[in-house]
């Protein structure tokens, strides 16, 4: 048995050993190539673009490692872009020379290895008859699966034999999404159309018709898989809307997941320049809302939903917040916090000329003060000008003062003037006060008041006035007077009218 067992053994035992002798050996294989735009035996009209469509792939290498060219049996070498990531080879020319042409696609691997396909295309006179559009779509491919979070590209190449590119309408149509895009393909005949569209599978159609109503169609079927994020949206406030500083402004927004139940959703409410102001729950509607009066400033607000598994959503708004007194409201160019003493009057702000009205033009804080007198302002008897001693000699003398260049600036100025009339214990007080030249079609009043404020004379009336007093002899409290003159009717636009008022005491 033992002898037996050794001999069974030993074929075995070489096998073993000549398969430790051996390497294994890693074979590089060539590309794939082929073409898929021109048709072979297509018929071209001298000067058509003519686009050249193909896919070159590797087993060993990614696309865009191989390195292509296309050529013309005619033409020689018409282009070398290389594939893009899914293996695309495109190229467009309009200059083929009229004749038969062999198109050759060549690839080759980082390992020289390399393989070539052909069509034959011909270039003549007249070699195009009428018929549809065609339509080469390079992506997406059949059977490609995104995520949701991926962008989605229509890219392709639209040709007519007898229309220019201009004359071309094209639309994309989606199953389920309906139609997404309509148009026109570029001045070179190419569509770049962005996608938006829903998980699920899909099935795009792109119909292109030309000027004599023939359609051309290209498909392509491809997945969209859902990501399993929460979905977020903000209702209101709506985007780019503006609120005043101080006003609590009232967010809404609405969250839902597959996995997680409304309520259970981590939220957050957050402005980029405060950080979180709201984290309240859902309700089981997937409802959330919050209120917060947010600062000055241009604010992005995003509300954000976490599901139990750590997944994210989130969508954003930009709001304004302004300082109701920086906006500009009557459109004049100030605003209230800038100067302005009346924003809702475009003729009231610190730029604005004076003019004789019932505003403050220029917000200097008075009314026409541009046409104020040199004794401005002596609105009341606090604020009287004073003007010292008009009697200054002694005994039984008088003595006059006239004020010249006076105005009504408005129909609420009043002028005040007090005086000192020097009064002695054996004076004999006159005084006499006369008000001329005052502006026509007004009526006014003057008023004579004694040191102790009391009215002792007026008078009033439109263009002069006067009022009177003689005093006691030997009474020594006739010192101080004064005078008051105002506008019961005034004139419109009679800021600059002057009138005098001469004393004599």
């Amino acid at each position: 048995m033992g002898y037996n067992s050794r001999m069974r053994l030993a074929p075995f035992l070489v096998l073993l050993v000549a398969c430790q002798d051996n390497k294994v050996g890693v074979y590089n294989t060539p590309p794939a190539v082929s073409i898929v735009s021109p048709a072979d035996g297509a018929a071209l009209d001298p000067g058509t673009l003519v686009e050249l469509l193909g896919a070159a792939n590797d087993s060993q290498d990614a696309p865009t490692a191989l390195a292509v060219v296309w050529e013309s049996s005619i033409d020689g070498v018409l282009g070398t872009d290389p594939p893009d990531g899914d293996g695309n080879v495109y190229f467009a020319t309009d200059r083929l020379t009229s004749g038969d042409h062999v198109i050759t696609l060549t690839a080759v691997d980082t390992d020289a290895e390399s393989a070539s396909t052909s069509v034959a295309v011909s270039v003549a006179p007249g070699s195009n008859t009428e018929g549809s559009p065609t339509i080469v779509l390079l992506g997406p491919t059949d059977g490609q699966v995104f995520t949701a979070s991926e962008a989605v590209n229509l890219v392709a190449a639209v040709t007519d034999g007898e229309d220019a590119f201009d004359a071309l309408s094209v639309e994309v149509i989606d199953v389920p999404d309906g139609s997404l895009w309509t148009g026109g393909p570029t001045a070179t005949g190419s569509l770049t159309v962005p996608l938006t569209l829903t998980p699920g599978a899909h099935h795009l159609t792109v119909n292109a018709v030309d000027s004599d109503g023939n359609t051309g169609t290209a498909a392509v079927s491809f997945e969209i898989l859902a990501d399993g994020r929460p979905t977020v949206a903000i209702d209101t406030p709506a985007d780019s809307a503006v609120f005043d500083f101080g006003e609590a402004v009232s967010f809404r927004g609405v969250v839902g997941d597959d996995e997680t139940a409304v309520e259970l959703l981590g939220l957050t409410w957050a402005s980029d320049t405060v950080g979180v102001f709201g984290t309240n729950p859902a309700d089981s509607s997937g409802a959330t809302s919050t209120a917060y009066a947010l600062p000055v400033g241009i604010h992005t607000v995003t509300l954000t939903a976490t599901d139990a598994t750590g997944l994210t959503g989130s969508d954003a708004i930009v709001i304004t917040v302004e300082d109701p007194l920086d906006r500009d409201d009557d459109g004049d160019g100030y605003t209230e916090n800038g100067g302005d003493c009346d924003d809702a009057d475009l003729r009231s702000n610190p730029g604005a000329t004076d003019l004789c009205d019932d505003i403050d033009n220029d917000c200097s804080g008075y009314v026409n003060d541009a046409d104020w007198d040199t004794y401005e302002l002596n609105e009341s008897a606090s604020t009287a000008r004073n003007l010292d001693e008009i009697d200054a000699s002694f005994g039984w003398s008088n003595s006059s003062l006239t004020l010249s260049g006076l105005t009504f600036s408005a129909d609420t100025d009043e002028d005040w003037f007090q005086w000192d009339a020097d009064d002695e214990i054996w004076d004999n007080i006159s005084i006499t006060v006369t008000a001329s030249g005052l502006p026509a079609r007004g009526s006014y009043v003057l008023e004579l008041y004694d040191g102790d404020g009391n009215l002792v004379d007026s008078d009033s009336g439109t263009s002069s006035l006067s009022v009177n007093h003689e005093g006691e002899l030997f009474d020594d409290d006739e010192d101080d007077w004064s005078i008051r003159i105002y506008p019961t009717t005034w004139p419109a636009s009679s800021c600059s009218s002057t009138f005098s008022v001469t004393i004599r005491s």
